[in-house]
Parts: C-alpha cells; structure tokens; sequence
C-alpha cells in the first residue's frame, strides 16, 4: 500500500476524532512525532494526511506554534460538515439545515427560469409533470420520485447559470434519502402534485416573481412533510393513503 494510501487512511482517523470530539475546535493536534508513533507510520505519512486535512480547511497551521482545528462552518467539505453536524444533531436534522439552502437556490433558479427558458425547457418540465402525474394515479413512489428529481433538476439547468446545478447537486445527493422516504407517503405526493403544476403554470407564463414564489411555497411544503414524514419517521413504504 502506497504512502498516498496510507496518508488518506491517516486523514480519516484524525478526522474521526474531530467529529468525535476527541481533537476539539481550536485545539492542537498532536506533534508530528506523535502522530506518527500512535499510527505507526513515518512523518512524511502525517505530513501529507495533514496536508489532505489542510486542502478541505479542517485544520490551519500556525507557524512556530503547531496545526489547529477549525470549526466545521469554516470547513469546505459539504459531506464532512454534515458528518460532523449529524454528530451533533443528528443526521437527519443537520439534513433540514441544507435543505434551508437548497429553498434559498431554488427559489431563485425558478425565478430565473421564468425568464430564460426555452419552448425545449418547457416541453421537457411539461413531461416531468406529466410523469409525476401518472405516478401517483399508480401510487408509484419511486417513480413519482424520480420525475420530482428530474423536475427540479432541470429548472436548475434551465435557468441560464452554471454556477446554480453545481452547487445544487452536492445537496441533492445528501438529501435524497430523506425524499425518499417522504415520497412514500400517498398525501405527500400529492401536496407535492400540486406544487409542481402551480411551478410549471408560472415559469410557462413567464412571471419570475410568482414562479419564485411557487417554488418557495413548495419548498416550505417539503420541509413540513420532511419533518412530519421522514425525519425520525417510518412512512408506509407501499404509499397507500
């Protein structure tokens, strides 16, 4: 096994003792020789799992005093911020506060959808909706989540900035448990149901406000159905009402 292997390995253990609160915010870790001694690997190992812990800012290194830790709002890992929120709050919790961020997105991708789409933006939001509709008259769940997904994932594609579905999509990843738990509960779908076509009726007739609006009102929708359905809960997986 490579040193590149060995100095990743090393990176995960110190961090697991970040998140365990074994290595406290702002505190030192320990010496290099240390480290290395406790791991059993050689310095140049600890310096590059250092390096590793340095890149996502975990850590910072003062010169002539030693490496700190940071605290994770300074960290620049998504999944290790919510590694270490979950710890705290649990993860499902810590998965609320992202999904504080991802409303704050797509409200404003709607709103700029509204403005930018294209007939093709249109058509392909159209079958979507069309998709989720068929759905739940199945009482498919799974399928009605993957046209909900698809949904959303081209309005963030379709509202003229790159920056937006590239930032939205670390999110979504780390959220998707949760929908899928949701989206197993029949009423759910269907409060989702509507949202949609109200989202879709606004980016069609081109009103940027209102379409911000529709999305943000089915957002706060999500959440309440996130909290009442999948964080903590068990919803009847077979989607009956």
């Amino acid at each position: 096994m490579g040193s590149e292997s060995l100095a990743d390995r090393l990176a995960d253990r110190l961090l697991d003792q970040v998140v365990r609160g074994e290595l406290a915010v702002d505190e030192a870790l320990p010496s290099e020789a240390e480290i290395a001694a406790q791991a059993d690997v050689s310095r140049l190992t600890v310096r590059e799992a250092v390096k590793v812990l340095r890149t996502k800012n975990i850590v910072r290194v003062k010169r002539g005093r030693g490496t700190y830790v940071n605290a994770p709002d300074h960290w620049t890992d998504l999944e290790l911020v919510l590694r270490m929120a979950g710890r705290r709050a649990g993860t499902d919790t810590a998965a609320l506060g992202l999904f504080e961020v991802r409303r704050m997105l797509e409200a404003g991708a709607a709103e700029l959808c509204a403005r930018r789409r294209s007939d093709a933006d249109l058509a392909l939001l159209g079958s979507h909706v069309a998709e989720m509709d068929k759905a739940a008259t199945a009482h498919d769940a799974a399928a009605f989540a993957r046209a909900d997904a698809a949904f959303h994932e081209t309005i963030l594609r379709s509202c003229g900035n790159v920056f937006v579905p590239a930032v939205c999509g670390p999110l979504d990843r780390m959220l998707l448990r949760l929908h899928a738990r949701a989206a197993g509960v029949a009423p759910v779908r269907l409060r989702a149901q509507r949202h949609h076509h109200r989202i879709l009726a606004e980016i069609s007739a081109g009103s940027p406000a209102a379409a911000r609006a529709a999305m943000a009102a089915h957002m706060d929708q999500t959440a309440e159905d996130l909290l009442r359905h999948a964080v903590g809960g068990s919803p009847n997986a077979s989607g009956a009402d």
